[in-house]
């Protein structure tokens, strides 16, 4: 069957973009009185039609993932490079793969939830697989993952090896496919991605008071921020780190996340501020309709507007202040 092209996957996302969730609507169901109340205000947008199949706004992670599904399938449609598209999809394969592999070395059954939309291979391959230690069924890097995993805890039982293995084999592989297929946007994104995410593994292990060598064991491959740098930050001051940062790309990021870091011993902001970094940068590339960067902006464009909702629901369900959920909210795409 013959792909689509790209000016007419873009002319439908840009159709579709007219749907997305704006910030008066999201201002709504952050000011309103209750999980209930943010739910109707939902209600008046595309989502009206899963919400009247909900048994109340407890149930809202179920509208959720029926979301997530019609975009994979959408984007399996729609997408002129379906294997760039898919790599954005990834996460939910590694996320289940994780807790697969975690019940299966720790005894404890769905400490974590399964998610069963989404990802790129059906969760009963993956339940299978790893049930019945066959691993055919599995692409071969993931296979090769699983089992460089399994030689791992049979030489040091260490749960923790079980997610730095999966990241590390996730991000490579999404390297590789991008520098295969030359998509320098989609290249670009995972590389700052990565990058942030090398930083906060950094801030991590530096509070736990931790060596270079436990840090090294949670780095993703990175072009820019990988091993040879953090070897040479091991050591400064933190303040001294975020001085390095301050005029990168990533300054706003790392001066405003870590002095909030510093002042509270939490990442939130860090990772508020990274995902709004990372939507700045789509967004910011959107209107190329002879590419692939306005499909990748709608794809993260829905996913930012599924992580908001989510925030929403929780928060209303917990009874949090209203300016506590705010102060946790992403920016909106458009």
């Amino acid at each position: 069957m013959q792909l689509p092209s790209y000016p007419y996957a873009s002319a439908r996302i840009f159709a579709l973009e007219n749907k997305l969730i704006g910030r008066d609507r999201v201002d709504r169901m952050v000011e309103a009185s209750s999980a209930e109340e943010a739910l109707k205000v939902l209600a008046e947008t595309e989502y009206g039609a899963s919400i009247s199949e909900l048994d109340g706004p407890h149930d809202y992670e179920r509208l959720l993932s029926h979301e997530v599904q019609r975009i994979y399938d959408f984007f399996e449609t729609i997408s002129p490079n379906p294997d760039i598209t898919r790599l954005f999809f990834l996460k939910y394969d590694f996320h289940n793969l994780k807790v697969l592999l975690k019940s299966r070395y720790l005894g404890r059954n769905n400490e974590e939830p399964l998610i069963g939309a989404g990802g790129t291979i059906p969760l009963d391959t993956l339940k299978e697989a790893i049930e019945e230690r066959k691993y055919q069924g599995l692409p071969s890097y993931m296979a090769k993952a699983v089992e460089e995993i399994e030689e791992a805890m049979d030489t040091r039982m260490d749960p923790r090896r079980i997610g730095t293995i999966l990241d590390k084999a996730m991000y490579q592989h999404i390297f590789d496919v991008c520098e295969e297929k030359k998509c320098s946007f989609a290249l670009d994104y995972f590389r700052m991605q990565a990058d942030l995410i090398n930083i906060r593994s950094f801030l991590r292990v530096r509070k736990l008071d931790e060596t270079f060598e436990f840090l090294k064991g949670l780095l993703l491959p990175s072009h820019d921020m990988g091993e040879d740098f953090f070897l040479d930050v091991m050591e400064e001051p933190i303040e001294d780190f975020v001085l390095r940062l301050r005029d990168s790309k990533y300054g706003q990021v790392v001066v405003k996340g870590v002095e909030e870091y510093i002042n509270t011993g939490s990442l939130s902001t860090y990772e508020r501020l990274m995902d709004d970094f990372l939507l700045g940068f789509v967004r910011a590339a959107r209107w190329n309709p002879g590419g692939i960067e306005p499909i990748i902006g709608y794809l993260l464009a829905k996913e930012n507007e599924i992580r908001i909702i989510r925030i929403i629901m929780v928060g209303k369900i917990n009874n949090m202040p209203t300016d506590t959920i705010r102060e946790r909210l992403r920016d909106v795409y458009v």
